[in-house]
């Protein structure tokens, strides 16, 4: 009996570690495969974006005013419309949004058009509450996300 509980715990560890990765593994696939589509989306949309931009009226975050800033962040988002914000375990790296095929698409578009296109990766810090008077909460995982940038165009003169 003693024998059997022994095979039965050991089995569950080799799970715990196994199967966890298999999850993370199918969790990359499944925000690959949203992040192709999303990235297609930005793709399609991109010059009538840029447009919008020139004549200053593109809805940057925090801009009040009517004027062009000669360029445009995409920040990837969830399905929910809310930033996507990834653990820092997760297996997805940059490398993999770049080499969707969407991404792909983008950079050719981008090209085209002769603008610079830059993906970047940003940590989330803390809790992201800017104050003086508390310090931010430790965070043993800190979370991430991914802004692209598309710039290189001139503003229309008004």
């Amino acid at each position: 009996m003693s024998f059997i509980k022994k095979l039965i715990g050991s089995f569950s560890i080799l799970c715990a570690f196994g199967c966890s990765n298999s999850n993370d593994e199918q969790e990359r696939k499944d925000l690959l495969k949203w992040l192709d589509f999303h990235i297609a989306q930005i793709s399609q949309q991109i010059e009538s974006d840029i447009e919008k931009e020139k004549k200053g009226f593109y809805p940057h975050s925090g801009k009040t005013s009517y004027s062009s800033k000669g360029f445009i962040e995409y920040e990837l988002q969830e399905k929910t419309g809310q930033r996507l914000e990834i653990s820092q375990r997760s297996l997805l790296t940059l490398d993999d949004i770049k080499n969707t095929d969407a991404y792909q698409q983008l950079v050719f578009k981008i090209n085209e058009l002769s603008l610079q296109l830059e993906i970047n990766e940003i940590n989330i810090d803390g809790d992201e509450v800017e104050s003086y008077a508390e310090l931010d909460e430790y965070i043993d995982d800190i979370e991430r996300y991914f802004v692209i940038t598309i710039s290189g165009w001139q503003p229309e003169i008004q």
